[in-house]
Order: C-alpha cells, then structure tokens, then sequence
C-alpha cells in the first residue's frame, strides 16, 4: 500500500492511502507516529508499507510532484491569458 504524508502534527503523520500510480486515491488516512517513518520525511513524500515498516518511494514521490506542477503551471497558464 502506498501513502502520502498529508500533514505532521504533534509527532503524528497523517497520510492518505493512494493508488499505485501519481495521482491521489482518494483513499483513507492513516496516523502514523513520526518515530515509524523513514529519516527526514515531510508533507507530501509516498511511503510504501512493508513487512518491516515504512520506506520513502523517492521515485513515486518525484512523479508526483511534477504532476502537480504541471498541473499548477497549466492552471495559471490558462488564467493569465
């Protein structure tokens, strides 16, 4: 299963389930205590969930961004004109 980091509040990861792909699944959300992620995680990284915890898709997470990018830059594109 595959994660996105929504928000960390007060040592609390809340992440959304997604598809296995670059768009959001619109999935449930999960806590996750910050002391389970990986090094270094932050709003909007994908984790996978493994037998032996969670780990960071840096792959996926790139996609991801640049999806929402271009989908930011398409938007404000059409607007200006």
């Amino acid at each position: 299963m595959h994660y996105i980091i929504d928000r960390i509040e007060s040592g609390i990861a809340v992440c959304n389930s997604m598809a296995t792909g670059a768009s959001p699944g619109g999935g449930e959300d999960i806590e996750i205590p910050v002391s389970e992620l990986p090094p270094h995680s932050k709003e909007g990284n994908v984790l996978i969930k493994t037998n032996d915890g969670y780990v960071y898709d840096a792959e996926l997470t790139a996609k991801r961004r640049a999806n929402l990018t271009d989908r930011m830059n398409r938007l404000f594109d059409k607007n200006i004109k």
